[in-house]
């Protein structure tokens, strides 16, 4: 007798994990280990699609407050500049005032007071110059 083998026709496509093992003890187990990683997946990308939108919309505040930072820092530069301005024209004229009030005081001749004195002397050189001279 010849002995003939049967061989079994196997199946080529390939099978997932459930389908390998339906009908057994650990078909629920691998059924909610599926399920949960599946879920877990579209959590993830869920998570990713939110995070973008969030990322971007925390961008444009992000922009927006530097334009708003941006506009207010000139606006304070400018005013500081004017404010600097204002009280370095009030130093100077305390300045010249403390000047003019030490000068009144002092000895010391001032250029307008060189230039009335040259005045004065141009006429009386004028005058001697007009005036005849006598011998001694």
């Amino acid at each position: 007798m010849t002995e003939s083998k049967k061989t079994r026709k196997t199946d080529t496509r390939i099978k997932s994990i459930v389908d390998r093992f339906e009908g057994t003890i650990v078909e629920r187990p691998i059924v909610i280990a599926n399920k949960t990683f599946l879920a877990g997946l579209g959590f993830a990308s869920q998570v990713q699609s939110d995070f973008e939108a969030k990322f971007e919309e925390l961008a444009k505040n992000g922009e927006k407050v530097r334009r708003e930072a941006r506009g207010n820092l000139d606006s304070l530069s400018e005013r500081l500049l004017k404010q600097v301005e204002a009280k370095r024209k009030e130093v100077a004229k305390r300045a010249e005032s403390t000047l003019k009030t030490v000068l009144d005081y002092s000895p010391v001749a001032t250029t307008s007071d060189l230039k009335k004195l040259e005045r004065k002397l141009d006429k009386v050189l004028a005058e001697v110059a007009r005036s005849p001279v006598s011998p001694p």
